[in-house]
């Protein structure tokens, strides 16, 4: 029996690690792709859980790269059930009007063009294997779209209608393609929102309090399983229910 495998773009980042733990506990073998940090965290846990881990560098800003090392990580796997796209760039809020070119181009290189292409190439290897699920990561913003966070609305505005597009090319062969949208998850970016800040999220939201890791991992790995064989096209808020911030 073959042991399954599952691909993740971004998997350095809090929410990626996590998701690479969900999968290792439950005896999925871990592709992992990183850009900027590292995927030590995530090597230990595969040997932890006695699951195969393979680490690929991949800056989603270069459209060749990402085809090169995606066709190499096909080539030198037996079976990828699932591919989880979570990568992704946040940076300092700010008016439009005051943002610069070079970080829109970085917000929508990274954000929006190299998960498009990770898609392509990744429903190319499904429709070819004849089986798999692609879970996208957008965001609460992608929905209700966030002030002074224009460009990332967008992009993950983006993403969803990439998600429910593709479902519909993809959904005839059996391969489902969803995404997810968290709302303010405890990150490394949350960790520097002072009090008042982090009392008026919480204040907003009606489960009162923040959204943790574990949250959308969950609901990521509830996706890619059969019990969601029925599911594609959706994207799933992770948001305790709130609709803005």
């Amino acid at each position: 029996m073959i042991k399954k495998s599952v691909l993740i773009i971004g998997a350095s980042s809090d929410i990626g690690k996590t998701i690479a733990k969900t999968f290792a506990e439950n005896n999925y073998n871990i592709i992992a792709t990183y850009n900027t940090n590292n995927c030590n965290e995530i090597i230990e846990m595969c040997k932890k859980n006695n699951v195969e881990a393979q680490i690929y560098k991949i800056d989603l800003k270069n459209s060749n790269e990402i085809e090169e090392k995606l066709n190499t990580i096909f080539a030198n796997s037996s079976y990828i059930d699932c591919a989880i796209c979570c990568a992704g760039l946040s940076l300092k809020e700010v008016l439009l009007c005051d943002e610069t070119i070079e970080n829109i181009n970085n917000l929508i290189n990274i954000n929006f063009r190299g998960i498009i292409i990770c898609n392509k190439i990744i429903s190319k290897y499904f429709l070819k294997q004849k089986h798999g699920n692609i879970i996208n990561i957008s965001s609460i913003y992608g929905i209700y779209g966030g002030a002074c966070e224009s460009v990332y609305s967008a992009c993950k505005a983006g993403v969803i209608g990439l998600t429910k597009s593709l479902a519909q090319e993809l959904s005839p062969f059996g391969i489902r393609v969803n995404a997810v949208a968290p709302g303010f998850i405890q990150t490394k970016m949350t960790k520097n929102f002072n009090e008042e800040e982090k009392k008026q999220i919480i204040d907003r939201t009606p489960l009162k309090r923040l959204g943790n890791t574990e949250d959308v991992a969950n609901t990521v790995f509830f996706l890619a399983s059969d019990k969601a064989s029925f599911i594609t096209g959706e994207i799933i808020e992770v948001t305790g229910g709130a609709i803005r911030f």
